[in-house]
C-alpha cells in the first residue's frame, strides 16, 4: 500500500485483522512529534496505533474485494484437505498460510483445521490458530460485506457445514 492511508480507510493488517483508519493522532510525549494512525480492529476490540512515517512497512493490505471474499467462502465448503501428520510439519504449515494473510489463505486454514478438528485431535496451539484465523476472516467479511462480526461468523460456519454435506 504505497499511498498514505485516510481517515475512514478500510485495510487489513496481517497480523490484527481487518480495520478502519479512526484518525491520525501525534504521539503521546512533548518531545514525541511522530504521527500515528489509529486503526480500529473490531473483531479483537483493540485499536492499533502505527508511525505514519513506516506504516508502509508494516504488512497492511487493502481489504478484499467481494468477489474474493466469495471465493473465500467456497473454499470453506470444499472437501478438507489432509494436513502433514507430524505436528512440526503441520504447525509450520499452517504457519505458513497464516503469515500470507490473505482471505483465501485464512478460508483454508478454518477449512482444513476443523475437517482435522472433526477427525482427530488438536493441539492447543491449532485450537488457537483456528480462533484466530475464524476471527480474522469473519473481521474482514464483517467489513467487505457490511453486516456485523457476528453474522459474519455465522455466514463461516454456515460455509463450513455445507461442506460437511458432501
Amino acid at each position: 500500500m504505497p499511498q498514505p492511508l485516510t481517515v475512514g480507510q478500510k485495510i487489513v493488517h496481517r497480523r490484527y485483522g481487518a480495520g478502519t483508519v479512526v484518525s491520525v493522532r501525534k504521539g503521546g510525549d512533548d518531545d514525541d512529534h511522530e504521527r500515528y494512525y489509529v486503526i480500529d480492529i473490531p473483531s479483537r476490540d483493540l485499536k492499533v496505533h502505527l508511525p505514519v512515517d513506516t506504516a508502509q512497512d508494516v504488512d497492511l493490505r487493502r481489504l478484499a474485494s467481494q468477489r474474493k471474499m466469495n471465493r473465500a467462502l467456497r473454499i470453506l465448503a470444499e472437501q478438507p484437505a489432509d494436513l502433514p501428520s507430524d505436528y512440526r510439519e503441520r504447525r509450520a504449515f499452517v504457519t505458513e498460510l497464516m503469515t500470507e494473510g490473505t482471505v483465501h489463505s485464512l478460508a483454508q486454514i478454518i477449512r482444513d483445521l476443523c475437517g482435522r478438528k472433526r477427525s482427530k485431535n488438536m493441539s492447543t496451539l491449532e485450537s488457537n490458530l483456528l480462533t484466530n484465523a475464524k476471527r480474522q476472516l469473519a473481521g474482514e467479511l464483517a467489513l467487505v460485506a457490511a453486516i456485523d462480526f457476528t453474522q459474519a461468523l455465522q455466514r463461516i460456519e454456515s460455509a463450513l457445514l455445507r461442506g460437511e454435506g458432501d
